[in-house]
């Protein structure tokens, strides 16, 4: 619901002490613009985010790129402000930097006259998620009005997201505790630190504060910022000089306050806590980061994502998997093409890319920042494509998506797959590429640059092309219990019919685990891990890997039924070989390969067996 407020006093809980807010916005009503306010010059442009990428909630507002040279602004409503002294307006932002030229800034005016500027700055990369407060002055008026402004090469811009506008006269101290960053999941016994950031609300310097967490109500471990200035609108980024260890598995609650602020009382204590949950997991788990692209073969930019995308999957194999949601052509699925401007938080247009359906990525060529960034994010739970099976004749494949957990879930989870075929072409028209790279006046892009501006079909064939999701979207509701413990294993089977049309040869199964609430994908597998390749049933069943987890040995037993060689090897999660076991023969029957863990470290390993031409892979872990 929309918050106006005009000249509404906010009694804070200190004595005889008042905060006046004079107008508030949060976009929540998800209209655009909201009531009251309004547009100056392209008003397309502006729109209503299903996102929190200005660090408020969602919705918010968001500005999209256009190939102009202009200023477009959000106006606010007329405000009075008579008899008002010392106003201030803040809001949170994220500008998504593409290249340079553009400035954002806020303007006053009164009446329709002309605009001055109270602040203004040229991005030279991404900024924020930040809180942006702005001291007015000389604005005690009955018709007074602001604005949010972009102005310049409109094209070098991204988009620009804004949330939680307030016009305000702030309280003299008053620091907010703007943010606070720690991991989601850890490994249980090891160290992280707190780290966040505090900004000054109030009308008088910060010199000092006090901040604090506590780990389930335990005793405050406190740590004290001094000899700091801290002018009001400023932020101050600290890290807690006490790391956190969580020693055993389970889910923590850590909450972080600010106290003592110059040695005195917070004026305002409501902005001064964040409370925040971690879990604490036994092993870190396989993880392979999942990355969706927005592209069409019309699309005269997306030449862009196939260079991007294919150095991605040439580069990280193991790790890396792409997805190319097509629209406008031969190769759309309608119902994913459909949902694909809700999975990209802040859809820009085509090419517009997300790993892992998360913020923070927008052009292909961010494709690698956001698969390291989401790499060194643990998942909840492994995920395995298992009992796989393929009858040829009926062209039916079934298999089950299997998950075993290292954290407690008390959240909407849902198992998801994906079918991806590589190397499609056609013969008509609508198989040509549009290539705005042509003849290299936008610069290099993997060879476009010598290629036409409309590249003929038959020089063209399309990768990571999305062909089908199962069974929505946004997975298969009802796939996974609401609630899951730590070390439950849960398996759901998916059976389907390929059509005739597709190259089974060239298809890749994908299986993603998608958190429902957040909208994000917590791991992801094209690993089809059981067994697949091996022709003799009775061999698949003669292999075991036990104890599993394991503390000093693990024991690797198989039956031959003839005289085979075998031999062992070992990958940490990043498809590093650990150690081997040297093939050797093997005779008929039972046979065992015993492995220490004298060189392994706590975690999750690959362990490949490998008998003659044939390897069985397993999930392995190591608790000591």
């Amino acid at each position: 619901m929309r918050k106006i407020y005009a000249l509404l006093a906010a009694m804070v809980f200190t004595s005889l002490t008042y905060s006046q807010v004079y107008l508030y916005e949060d976009f929540s009503s998800g209209t655009m613009p909201p009531t009251g306010w309004s547009f100056d010059g392209l008003p397309n442009q502006w729109s209503s985010s299903p996102s929190s990428n200005a660090g408020g909630s969602s919705p918010e507002a968001k500005f999209t790129y256009i190939n102009q040279n202009t200023t477009s602004r959000i106006v606010s409503p007329v405000v009075d402000l008579t008899g008002a002294t010392g106003v201030t307006l803040s809001f949170k932002y994220f500008y998504d930097y593409y290249a340079g030229g553009p400035q954002i800034g806020v303007a006053t005016r009164f009446g329709t006259g002309a605009w001055t500027v109270a602040w203004q700055t040229t991005p030279t990369g991404n900024q924020g998620p930040k809180t942006q407060i702005v001291p007015l002055t000389n604005v005690s008026q009955s018709n007074f009005q602001f604005c949010i402004f972009i102005t310049g090469n409109l094209y070098n811009v991204d988009y620009w997201f804004i949330d939680d506008i307030k016009l305000f006269t702030p309280l003299a101290l008053d620091a907010g505790l703007s943010s606070v960053t720690i991991p989601r999941y850890v490994q249980s016994g090891s160290s992280f630190s707190l780290k966040g950031v505090v900004t000054n609300e109030g009308s008088s310097p910060i010199n000092s504060f006090n901040v604090s967490y506590t780990i389930d109500g335990g005793v405050p471990q406190n740590y004290t910022v001094v000899g700091i200035n801290l002018a009001l609108g400023n932020q101050y980024v600290f890290t807690h000089t006490t790391p956190i260890v969580l020693q055993d598995v389970g889910t923590y609650e850590i909450v972080t306050t600010i106290t003592a602020v110059n040695g005195g009382t917070d004026l305002d204590p409501s902005n001064n806590t964040i409370e925040k949950t971690v879990g604490a997991v036994s092993f870190v788990p396989v993880k392979k980061v999942l990355a969706e692209e927005a592209t069409g073969t019309w699309c005269q930019w997306c030449v862009r994502g196939i260079c991007f995308m294919d150095y991605m999957a040439e580069t990280y194999p193991e790790t890396w998997i792409g997805i190319a949601v097509h629209n406008g052509d031969p190769m759309v699925n309608t119902v994913y093409d459909n949902a694909i401007s809700n999975i990209i938080p802040g859809f820009a247009g085509y090419p517009s890319v997300t790993t892992d359906r998360t913020a923070g990525d927008s052009d292909p060529s961010d494709l690698e920042a956001g698969y390291e960034r989401r790499l060194a994010a643990i998942s909840p739970a492994t995920l395995e494509i298992v009992n796989y099976g393929w009858n040829p004749d009926t062209r039916e494949v079934t298999f089950d998506l299997q998950s075993e957990f290292v954290a407690d879930i008390n959240s909407e989870l849902r198992f998801g797959v994906i079918f991806v075929e590589d190397s499609l072409w056609g013969t008509t028209s609508q198989w040509n590429q549009s290539n705005a790279y042509a003849g290299g006046g936008q610069g290099a892009m993997c060879g476009f640059e010598n290629k036409p501006a409309s590249i003929p079909a038959a020089q063209m064939h399309y990768d990571h092309v999305a062909r089908e999701i199962l069974d929505s979207p946004y997975g298969t509701a009802g796939s996974l219990p609401m609630n899951i413990a730590t070390g439950s294993v849960i398996t759901y089977n998916y059976t389907y019919t390929i059509p005739a049309s597709w190259r089974y040869d060239k298809l890749h199964v994908v299986g993603i685990l998608i958190d429902q609430t957040t909208g994000e994908i917590i791991n992801a597998n094209n690993e089809i891990s059981t067994y697949v390749g091996v022709n003799s049933p009775v061999f698949e069943k003669g292999v075991a890997v036990y104890p599993n987890p394991f503390g000093d040995y693990t024991n690797v037993s198989f039956n031959l039924d003839k005289a085979s060689k075998a031999g062992v090897e070992v990958y940490d999660m990043f498809g590093k070989q650990i150690f081997s076991v040297k093939e050797r023969e093997y005779a008929t029957g039972q046979n065992l390969i015993r492995i220490g863990s004298n060189d392994l470290p706590n975690g999750m390993y690959i362990l490949k067996l490998t008998i003659d031409n044939q390897v069985v892979t397993r999930k392995i872990s190591v608790i000591k």
